[in-house]
């Protein structure tokens, strides 16, 4: 033994035994190998190295090479040979439990990136929609939702259209529906269909006006004939200006929500997607007239590339895709019902 020194502290032992901070001293998270904690916890399950290897699919070498980089990395012999197998020491009993979590906790972050279980989910989707938009899509919507996803939960956003690009981006919500000229190019994107604006009336306003069945709007309208504009939709106001009829209008409404009301009660023309026109026109009697010039323009689903393998995102963006693109057909004909009567 050597002789203490009178006045300094005793010299440190050489052959105590490593502590559990002793056997990580200079272990870093970036010099582990993941395969070193499969390989862990497979040797602890079986207790043997050789039916370790069978169940990982690798050989018995790779095995034992795998202890050995283990051992010198904690400092510890880890397992022990015994008459049957391996036994492990203290050091790897309590390893054992963290090495688990660690990996149940790996294999939860993969699975969350590729499963999605509509019928269980109760994820909430959000959504930015146009007026039109929400009128044209929410109530198919909703219904496939009751039926496919009775868990999940759409909760409908208002964004200033200024501050789109950031809410898409920053993920505040999942999609954006509609026409968006404002909408970054980098933006992903997809036309769930194309609209129109046409005249719409109720069928007693046709009537009073004498307009025939096969009018359409040129610049021409009958004098006596009154009209609502929605400030918020930009082809319809350019629509009644280009045609010289904004000297005619009443009411300027900042939406379409209290259009129905006005139909039924009133005495009022407007300019409005074809879309919406035509759910209107199933409610109550009314007449659609063409408008010359009125070009088409694309509804479209917006969202960020960022959410592309999002299992949920692509779950909502197929069913946007299967309930609303739907090519040349009318709205009506594939998912707008009852179709609305006949307005001639």
């Amino acid at each position: 033994m050597t002789p203490s020194v009178p006045g300094r502290p005793p010299p440190l032992r050489t052959d105590a035994p490593p502590t559990d901070a002793d056997a990580c001293n200079g272990l870093r998270v970036q010099d582990l190998d993941l395969n070193l904690l499969k390989t862990f916890r497979a040797v602890y399950a079986e207790r043997h190295v050789g039916r370790a290897a069978l169940q990982l699919g690798v050989t018995q070498p790779s095995v034992s090479h795998a202890l050995g980089r283990l051992r010198l990395m904690f400092r510890d012999a880890l397992f022990v040979r015994t008459g049957t197998g391996v036994e492990p020491t203290p050091r790897a009993q309590r390893l054992a439990v963290s090495v688990d979590q660690a990996l149940a906790i790996l294999q939860h972050v993969l699975d969350e990136g590729c499963r999605f279980a509509p019928d269980t989910t109760q994820r909430v989707f959000r959504l930015h929609m146009s007026d039109f938009a929400a009128s044209a899509f929410l109530p198919t919507l909703l219904a496939e939702f009751e039926r496919r996803a009775p868990g999940a939960v759409i909760e409908t956003l208002h964004v200033d259209e200024c501050q789109l690009n950031v809410a898409l981006e920053s993920g505040r919500i999942d999609f954006a529906l509609g026409h968006f000229a404002d909408a970054s190019s980098h933006f992903q994107r997809t036309a769930l269909l194309h609209e129109r604006c046409v005249l719409l009336m109720p069928r007693r306003t046709a009537r009073r006006v004498a307009l025939p069945d096969d009018f359409v709007l040129d610049g021409d309208a009958p004098d006596t004939l009154r009209f609502v504009a929605v400030t918020s939709h930009p082809q319809s106001m350019q629509l009644l200006d280009r045609h010289g009829l904004m000297p005619r209008v009443r009411v300027a409404l900042p939406d379409f929500m209290v259009v129905p009301a006005l139909l039924q009660h009133g005495d009022y023309a407007l300019i409005l997607p074809e879309t919406i026109a035509l759910t209107f026109a199933a409610q109550q009697p009314c007449t659609l007239h063409a408008i010359a010039g009125a070009g088409e323009w694309a509804v479209n689903a917006y969202w960020h590339r960022r959410f592309d393998a999002d299992p949920g995102h692509r779950w909502l963006r197929a069913l946007l895709l299967e309930l609303f693109s739907i090519g040349t057909l009318a709205p009506f004909d594939a998912w707008l019902a009852p179709q609305p009567p006949a307005c001639a």
